[in-house]
Formats: structure tokens, C-alpha cells, sequence
């Protein structure tokens, strides 16, 4: 994924509160979580609010208002002298997977039930490009994408909206190199049972397929951080 790619998906998630906030606010936020998200800021980096402006060659008053989205998101923590990037520990991201294995399960059953041929044709193209990718940083990519269209498939704007904060917050876990993500094979064959059970409208499979999944990738992280 390019940034501009980055830049054109996440205007599509902008916090809730962004309606009638200036373009160059939003313009700053989609820039400076980009660059988070790929790792340009390390955990822990301190961000201020006149070298972001110099950076960005924006005024402060954006950068300042962008700051406070991202802090809002989970992204950012407030620091002595403004904001440094959220530098979580093993039991923040348990903590994240919990409610993120309830939410996206029921996801999973609604998209189940609701899902339009459009939705259907999305999944299946990005299921499709997942198991062709070649290299970690496609499957990170592939698989956020594929989760993001089951997302949509529900149909259910208050779930979308946590699961976009949530997975935000995992994301900065995987910034920076790609993360190991291991048996790509297994991975693909996990989206297919979940594909499977989406196409047939059978809600029980959708969300026991996605808890079985969700729950493998818990483990999975867990595993790397007790050898870390």
C-alpha cells in the first residue's frame, strides 16, 4: 500500500467529531497517522508542535487539533512538553484482542446476514489477493484490507467504528518492519472458512470462524512478545 493509498482509505475514517473541522486539520491528521502507522515515528517518539509544523510546513493550530485526534484514537499519549507515540506493553494488546474477538465476531455474523453482492465480490477479490501475496508486507497489508471489507459487510456503523480504533491500536505494534506473520497458508485457509460461512448466510460458522482466527492471532502475538 502506498501513502497515498493510506491517505485515500482513511478518509473514509475520520474521528466522529471531525464534521466541520478545516480541511488542512483533516489533511494534517491522515498525514501524521500514516506516518505513525509506518513506523516514521518509533514508540515512544516525542512529537511538538512547531517541528511537526516545519515538518509538514503547516501552521500550528492544525498539527495541534490533528495531535488531539490522535490521542483520541489510542495512537498518541500526552507527555510533559505535548505528545510521544503510545508505546503499549504485552497486557495492552491482550486487553485489545479481547474486545476486538467480540466485536469482530459479531461482525462476522452480521456481515453474514447482511451482506450485499457487492460486499460479497470485495471479500472474495481481497481473499483472492491475500493468498497471492509474496512477502509479509503484502499479507499485513492484504489482511487488514480483507478484515476492513468485513467491516463494511456488516453494515453496522457503531461496530465499524470501534474496530477501526482497535485495530488502529494493534497496527502500531506492527510498525516499522513487517511482522512475522507465519503459516500464510493457514492464514488464507482461516479467511476461507470465514468467506465460506459469509457466502452461505450461516451466522453461528461466520462468528465461530472468526473467533478461531482472531484467537490464533492473539496467541500468535503473545508468542512474540514472550520471545521478544
Amino acid at each position: 500500500m502506498t501513502h497515498g493509498d493510506d491517505l485515500t482509505e482513511l478518509g473514509a475514517l475520520l474521528p466522529t467529531d471531525a464534521a466541520g473541522r478545516s480541511d488542512q486539520t483533516s489533511r494534517q491528521y491522515l498525514h501524521l497517522r500514516a506516518d505513525i502507522l509506518a513506523g516514521k515515528f518509533p514508540q515512544g517518539a516525542a512529537l511538538h508542535e512547531t517541528q511537526l509544523s516545519e515538518k509538514y510546513g503547516a501552521s500550528r493550530t492544525p498539527i495541534r487539533e490533528a495531535l488531539n485526534w490522535l490521542a483520541h484514537d489510542g495512537l498518541l499519549e500526552r507527555a510533559a512538553r505535548g505528545f510521544r507515540v503510545r508505546s503499549g506493553t504485552p497486557e495492552d494488546v491482550i486487553e485489545i484482542y479481547a474486545a476486538r474477538v467480540a466485536l469482530e465476531s459479531e461482525a462476522a455474523g452480521a456481515a453474514a446476514i447482511r451482506h450485499t453482492d457487492l460486499d460479497m465480490a470485495r471479500l472474495e477479490r481481497l481473499h483472492n489477493s491475500c493468498c497471492g501475496a509474496k512477502d509479509d508486507a503484502e499479507v499485513r497489508t492484504d489482511n487488514f484490507r480483507f478484515h476492513e471489507a468485513l467491516w463494511q459487510a456488516a453494515h453496522n456503523t457503531t461496530i465499524m467504528t470501534l474496530l477501526v480504533r482497535l485495530t488502529t491500536q494493534l497496527r502500531i505494534y506492527d510498525s516499522g518492519p513487517p511482522s512475522n506473520y507465519g503459516e500464510p497458508d493457514l492464514l488464507n485457509a482461516e479467511h476461507s472458512n470465514i468467506l465460506e460461512a459469509i457466502r452461505t448466510r450461516d451466522e453461528r460458522a461466520a462468528r465461530e470462524h472468526m473467533r478461531t482466527h482472531l484467537e490464533r492471532s492473539r496467541e500468535q502475538r503473545i508468542h512474540l512478545f514472550a520471545n521478544g
